[in-house]
């Protein structure tokens, strides 16, 4: 109970500061790199040069993209002798990092220019530069593409316009997964690429565009067709990959549908073929750049950046799936281990010719186009909060609770961190113990007795998560409504169940029929092997709150859906 007590009075004290944490998914170090140490934190990464004792070190807040070129981090360590800590996490974590000054991190490297651009408003990144680039596209199964006319069976990609997509959602013939657009970069440059596609012209979006009814009905009749939505690139490439048969197009950077595509014919499956919107896309130009808080490091930062600007950095950048040419041509396109990569029978653009590449717009324009995608036009997100109120959360350990879901659902809290919720949503609360309490449903920004209920719901009695799941399984929209809504339910808990009905309620889930993620949050004594076994059941993913900021979790579990 002591250790329950302190961690959730950490969750209070980073609540109380203000803290915007929205971490991407847990990242390991690239198991080919055996000069890449995993740090205590699973989101670190340490790349050590190979002598073992470099003249510094850099900590680099970075998208967690990047764990993808592992190897060309590793080439430019040993050659500038610098030592490299990289911090994955999420671009907006990146960008209010920037606003805070930088914090405590040495340089920048997020997967767009327009995270500096909206984040260093104290102006203290120096130097940023362009380490390579990669479009964001369609990822469509070659048998889905071939049904829908947009490539031969040889693999050959057609010109498909912004409006093809949208007549194919409304006929039902298109179903994506992708990324949050206010929690992810590729979700967020794929959404702005949309609409100005579709506004058209060449310049980039204004404000008086997103006062465009038109328009925005254009926009989400396209995002009516997301059947599953994520807050980390590379976790909805994993999801794809391990389920082909269940998600079979997705919107993504170009260089994972190829990471992908590695995995999926190796194990014998359709590769998703390359779909590059003709009239326009967004390119995620993956900036490097120094964080000049006065700590004498830029001639570090120079070595390092010099080294992964080299041939042999950019080589491995290549062979991973980026490219490095200027204009989006590739540097090393003879390298057997690039055409191994920029395949066209993946559809995939290999010259870069044709790609018209939309212009971002200003900073101010984007942060209210992430509010417009969040309140009005992101498919509507039904969510079921299955919590815990055992007797071992009594005190401070559901007070923490209480704060993470007030950090989710309160408007104004949540509206920071671009997740606050819209006049369609549906939030539902259910408590347990040795029994489900009654559900309190809340629909758009009214959780305020919601959160009431979270409040006063006294915490005591037996833990038994799967009476909580079942009463949550009764709570989905029905069948004729669920189409409108990207659903999940939302377990958290401290423990283990003290009633062994996984097998009846996993009965229950796949007779339901649902494509139905059950995400966990695991804190205090929870049980790993009961949350994993749900994950694997629904394609969902368990976020571990037991680092103290449950806050932070809750938010990043709402990017999820």
């Amino acid at each position: 109970m002591s250790s329950l007590r302190r961690r959730a009075a950490a969750v209070v004290a980073v609540i109380a500061a203000g803290a915007l944490t929205l971490a991407g998914c847990s990242l390991l170090p690239d198991g080919g790199n055996s000069n890449a140490d995993a740090a205590s934190d699973a989101n670190m990464q340490t790349f050590t040069p190979a002598d073992g004792k470099p003249t510094a070190t850099l900590n680099v807040a970075s998208g967690s993209e990047n764990k993808e070129v592992a190897t060309a981090i590793q080439k430019a360590a040993d050659a500038s002798n610098v030592a490299i800590t990289m911090h994955y996490m999420g671009s907006l974590e990146i960008m209010n990092a920037l606003k805070a000054g930088g914090r405590d991190y040495d340089a920048v490297w997020p997967a767009s220019s327009m995270w500096i651009s909206m984040g260093d408003t104290k102006h203290v990144v120096k130097d940023a530069a362009s380490t390579s680039t990669t479009p964001i596209v369609f990822g469509i199964a070659k048998s889905k593409a071939v049904s829908l006319g947009w490539a031969d069976s040889n693999g050959t990609t057609k010109p498909v316009s912004t409006a093809d997509i949208i007549e194919a959602v409304k006929k039902g013939d298109l179903k994506f997964s992708m990324t949050s657009a206010t929690q992810s970069n590729s979700g967020a440059s794929a959404y702005l690429a949309f609409m100005t596609a579709l506004r058209g012209g060449d310049g980039p979006l204004t404000d008086a565009d997103l006062k465009n009814s038109e328009l925005k009905d254009q926009v989400k009749t396209l995002l009516s067709g997301v059947d599953r939505s994520s807050g980390s690139s590379d976790w909805l490439k994993d999801m794809v990959v391990a389920n082909p048969d269940r998600f079979d197009s997705m919107v993504n950077y170009e260089s994972l549908v190829i990471q992908a595509n590695k995995t999926l014919e190796k194990n014998g499956h359709d590769p998703l073929l390359a779909v590059y919107p003709a009239d326009g896309i967004a390119i995620s130009d993956s900036p490097l750049g120094y964080v000049d808080r006065g700590q004498n490091l830029k001639d570090a930062f120079d070595s390092f950046a010099k080294a992964l600007a080299s041939k042999d950095s950019k080589l491995e950048f290549e062979r991973a799936g980026r490219r490095t040419g200027l204009g989006g041509v590739l540097a090393y396109a003879s390298d057997s281990k690039v055409k191994e990569s920029f395949r066209t029978d993946w559809g995939i653009n290999a010259d870069g010719s044709a790609l018209k590449t939309i212009p971002l717009p200003a900073a101010s324009v984007i942060n209210s186009a992430l509010n417009v995608y969040q309140t009005a036009l992101r498919k509507p997100s039904w969510t079921v909060w299955v919590v815990d109120y055992s007797g071992s959360m009594y005190g401070d350990g559901k007070d923490g609770v209480v704060k993470g879901l007030n950090a989710a659902l309160d408007p104004a809290k949540a509206k920071a961190a671009y997740i606050e919720p819209a006049d369609d949503d549906v939030n539902i609360l259910i408590p347990f113990e040795s029994e489900a309490h009654n559900p309190i449903k809340a629909t758009g920004q009214n959780t305020e007795t919601l959160l009431n209920k979270a409040q006063t719901t006294e915490a005591s009695g037996g833990t038994d998560i799967y009476l909580g799941l079942d009463e949550a399984l009764k709570q989905l929209p029905s069948e004729s409504e669920a189409s409108k809504y990207t659903t999940a339910i939302v377990l958290m808990t401290d423990g283990r169940s003290e009633t062994d009905n996984q097998s009846s309620f996993e009965s229950d889930y796949k007779s339901d029929g649902r494509d139905l993620p059950i995400f966990s949050i695991m804190f205090g004594d929870a049980d790993p092997s009961q949350l994993k076994s749900l994950a694997s059941l629904s394609n969902a993913k368990v976020f571990d709150g037991r680092s103290g900021d449950l806050a932070a979790v809750f938010r990043q579990v709402k990017g999820f859906n």
